[in-house]
């Protein structure tokens, strides 16, 4: 079983152990379609986060979380910055041969641009 660590954090007024998941590759590709739309509003990403990637003792209503218990929460989880980068692939290498100049179009070449990405 992967590791967890817990934190009591008081919620409602009362005390509630919280144990953060430690998040795999595939935990945050699972998130990659929320940061798709490219806006600026998060709450989905930690609504997800908060449902999925914490486990609560009692169990809580997470949609009932005042700002600061939010806070204590998500100070548990990586920041959707965090997981931005996280998400970001390196460009793939385009497999050109060494016979070719870069000015040169190669037939091997073809429709792709010159970082070698796809054209269609």
């Amino acid at each position: 079983m992967l590791e967890e660590k817990t934190n009591k954090i008081n919620i409602n007024g009362n005390p509630v152990q919280v144990s953060a998941k430690r998040l795999t590759f595939f935990d945050v590709q699972a998130i990659a379609p929320l940061f798709a739309s490219g806006d600026m509003d998060f709450s989905n990403y930690w609504r997800y986060a908060f449902y999925n990637w914490l486990r609560y003792n009692p169990s809580i209503e997470v949609e009932s979380l005042t700002p600061e218990e939010g806070k204590a929460l998500a100070d548990l989880l990586p920041e959707p910055s965090q997981v931005m980068e996280w998400l970001v692939f390196r460009e793939a290498k385009s497999a050109t041969s060494n016979d070719t100049s870069i000015t040169e179009v190669s037939t091997t070449d073809f429709a792709t641009n010159e970082k070698g990405w796809s054209t269609f």
